[in-house]
Order: structure tokens, then sequence, then C-alpha cells
């Protein structure tokens, strides 16, 4: 009767810790996720754009001013993205596709036409992966004129696979992740040289976030978050060996994806806590049970090798310990230790004599039941600690 009642109390305080969890994913998730850009709404955030239907948008990347310039110094950059898919957070690439539209005044066409600079180098994507792969089609062969503004219009449908930079797992499974889009100007005569001509600046058209994304821009496993338009000068810190040092009006377009709560919880949490659930409740069964007892721990420590080994395969090395690999150290150490406390009690009980094997028996129920109130009182300070210090 004793070992059902205790029994019961570990199923009811591992239950409170899954609840002390998912009670941190849902405080976490009211900061707001949504599963369709048409929700979104349009704000301002230091001189770039942003759309969430969040109240508090997680803003991770430090602005720094782009240069004003005239309007006849001036390209507008406007970008639509069509199917974002293949994300690998291992090798830190995924693959997108879509459209961007570039338009540009007379000043601008005359240094294009001097320089004979191709309409599709005009701009490059500066985190690009294998350019070689990069595929950039022109819409018209020939930019087009749009009296009305007396500005030049060219529409180019992009496709390439591309880095991502700011990869923060620290609270994996939950976790947000941020994809990002650079482009800058690619010739030097639209460049931002001390000693050469005003710089000519790239500016993100007004309002873009809002038309930035398509229907195929989801993620299995995440939900599109946020996204965000940052307007920047990427100063590069070499002479690439002759002249000055230079520095490009660049725009970066990120998406910001989060690991959906429920199925991260399902995939990856619960089968974790079931294997720590047996192990602490394996000191219930009866000294008696020595065998039993110890190949529980043994098999356990198996299970977590295998599980851990199959999503650390997904991720890429780190160099810290994510919330889940806190996890699973709690578990390594809890099964090490239970498994030398049956090792313990078994030889305690073997080797007692006959008339004392009840005795015996008492006493190591005593100590498994401090050990499982420890492992539990841990478990549950554990998960809010962890989620705190990511």
């Amino acid at each position: 009767m004793r070992r059902s009642r205790l029994f019961g109390y570990l199923l009811a305080i591992l239950a409170i810790a899954l609840t002390v969890l998912i009670l941190f994913g849902m405080r976490n998730d009211l900061h707001g996720s949504t599963r369709a850009p048409s929700f979104l709404k349009s704000s301002r955030i230091h001189g770039g754009q942003y759309i969430s239907i969040n109240r508090q948008l997680m803003h991770h990347a430090t602005q720094i001013p782009s240069v004003d310039s005239t309007p006849d110094r001036t390209i507008d950059l406007g970008v639509h993205i069509e199917n974002v898919h293949q994300l690998s957070l291992k090798d830190k690439v995924y693959w997108m596709e879509g459209w961007y539209w570039l338009k540009w005044p007379e000043a601008i066409d005359k240094i294009i036409k001097a320089d004979k600079i191709p309409l599709e180098q005009i701009i490059e994507f500066t985190n690009v992966v294998e350019e070689a792969n990069l595929t950039e089609t022109l819409d018209t062969t020939e930019p087009l004129y749009m009296a009305k503004e007396g500005r030049y219009y060219q529409l180019v449908r992009f496709s390439g696979r591309f880095y991502v930079n700011d990869l923060d797992l620290r609270r994996y499974p939950f976790v947000h992740i941020v994809l990002p889009l650079t482009i800058e100007p690619k010739p030097d005569s639209l460049s931002c040289y001390p000693s050469g001509p005003p710089c000519v600046a790239l500016k993100p058209e007004t309002d873009v976030a809002k038309m930035m994304v398509g229907q195929f821009a989801d993620i299995n496993g995440y939900d599109l978050n946020a996204v965000t338009v940052e307007p920047f000068l990427h100063q590069y810190n070499t002479t690439f060996g002759v002249g000055d040092l230079s520095a490009f009006n660049s725009v970066n377009f990120k998406l910001v994806y989060k690991s959906n709560f429920v199925a991260a919880l399902a995939q990856f949490i619960l089968p974790l806590l079931v294997i720590i659930g047996i192990v602490l409740a394996s000191p219930t069964l009866p000294a008696a049970m020595g065998d039993v007892r110890l190949a529980i721990p043994t098999t356990a420590l198996l299970t977590l090798i295998f599980l851990q080994q199959g999503y650390q395969g997904n991720l890429p090395g780190l160099s810290y310990l994510t919330f889940l690999d806190w996890l699973y150290l709690y578990a390594y150490l809890i099964s090490i230790a239970v498994f030398v406390l049956f090792c313990w009690s078994t030889n305690r009980y073997n080797n007692a004599d006959e008339d004392y094997k009840i005795d015996a028996e008492i006493s190591i129920n005593a100590v498994d039941k401090r050990v499982q109130a420890v492992a539990v009182v841990i478990l549950i300070l554990l998960i809010p600690f962890v989620w705190i210090i990511e």
C-alpha cells in the first residue's frame, strides 16, 4: 500500500514538472506566433520595418544607421519571398526562391550604362552559399521606364542557397530561427568610398514587409512569427589590396520562425520524461527483485544515448548546452545514481541473513524514498532554472 501511494505521489510530481514546462512554453507563446502572414500587422523599428501579430518582437540584430542620400542617388528595393525549404540547422543553410525588384533614377541609369553593368549584377546577395547555384532570371531583357516617376524598373526572379549566421539554439527545441536575406549593391561605382562620389543608397520600399512573404514560406515544425526589414551600412574592414576602405548600403530581410511548442514537446520532451519517470519509479520495486531493478537504469542509459544521438545529428557543433542537453544530462546522472543505488541495495539485501532481510528491506526502502524525493525536486527546479539562464 505504501509503495502504491508513493508511486502515485511520484506520478503527480512528474505531472507537475511537465505542467511547469508547458506553462513556460505558453508564456513564451503569449508573445505570439502566426501561421499566416495575412494576419500580421505592420510597424516601424529603428528605421527598418517589421510585421508581427505579437506585441513584443524578439529583435537580436544591432542596427547600424544607413547613409542618407539624395533621391538621384537612391535605388529602391523590394522583395517577395515565394518559397522557403530545405532548412538545415546542422549546416546553417536554407533554400529560398522569390523575386526582387529595383527602381533607380536617371543618374543611376547613366552609371549602369557607362560601366556596362548587367542588370542581374546591380545587387548581390552577401549571404549566398555556392554562388554557382544561384540563379537570377530577368523578367524583361530591358528595364521598364516609368515616366510618371521618372525612374527605371527591373524585376528579377532568384533562387539560391543562403547562410544563417545568427543561429541561437540555447532553448532548443523551443527556439526562434532567423533566416536572413542580405542584399547590397555589387559594383564599386555604387559603393561608399570616402574619396568617391556621394553614396548610393539602397532603400527598401515603404511597407515592403507587408507583401514580402508568399504562400509557400512555411517550414515544417515551425510557425512564421515575424518579418523584419533592416537597412544598414555594410563597412568592410579591408581595402581588398587597393584603394580605401569601402562600404555599401545594405538591406537585411529576415524571416523569424518559431518552433511549434506542441510538436517540439511531443517529439523531444515527452519521450525523455517517460524514460526519466520509469527510472524514478523503479525504486518502488521490492528490494528482493534486485535483477529487475538493476536492468531498468542500464536499459534507460542505452535508450538515452540513442535518443540524444538522434536529435544531435540534426544540430551543428555548439559551444554551449541547449535546454534539451541539460535535461539529458540530468537523465544520465539520475540513471547512473539509481544504478549505483541498486548495486548497493542488491548487495546489502543478498548478504543479509534471513532473519534480517526484512530489516534490510525497510532500510533500503527508506534510502530509495530519499533518492526519489531528491531527484524529483532537482527536476522541478532544473526546468525553470535552465529556461531562465538560457
